[in-house]
């Protein structure tokens, strides 16, 4: 049974437009800190976001990062040159499959933005003091499955 089929419709209503103007906040608010960073270190925002995913997955494959962006895989060895030139990732022989690339961080890299987390994540820190484990889990799950709409949306958008 749908939970949503014993909510008042006008309650309802009210409930989604909160979520959809504070998911356009957050996003927006996301951005501009991430374009900022990026700024910061010397990078362009899909350079960040790439390193993001790089540090993330581990040791990703050129292959892997173009499927997880939608991006061709031309454009990701763009970017990937570019962390390189900056001291951001290197590429080695993938341990498991010696005839792939695997995309690894620097230390270095990571170090430069690491810093940079340190006040913002103290601040989420004290927020997340004030909800549950069951409230988090609940904003996690959401947040998962929103995130999952959008990334399957902009994978689309790339092709």
């Amino acid at each position: 049974m749908d939970r949503a089929e014993h909510d008042d419709p006008a309650e309802r209503a009210e409930a989604l437009q909160a979520v959809a103007d504070s998911g356009r906040r957050l996003s927006t608010a996301m951005i501009l800190f991430h374009t900022n960073l990026s700024k910061r270190v010397g990078l362009g925002p899909t350079e960040e976001k790439v390193l993001d995913l790089v540090h993330r997955h581990g040791h990703p494959s050129v292959r892997d990062l173009a499927e997880q962006t939608g991006m061709a895989k031309n454009s990701i060895s763009d970017v990937l040159d570019r962390l390189e030139r900056k001291g951001f990732v290197i590429r080695q022989p993938d341990p498991s499959d010696g005839r792939k690339v695997a995309v690894v961080a620097t230390e270095e890299g990571a170090a430069r933005i690491r810093d940079l987390f340190v006040g913002m994540m103290t601040q989420l820190d004290q927020l997340n003091a004030e909800y549950s484990a069951a409230d988090l889990a609940l904003i996690a799950g959401y947040q998962r499955r929103a995130a999952a709409i959008q990334e399957a949306e902009g994978r689309r958008l790339g092709d």
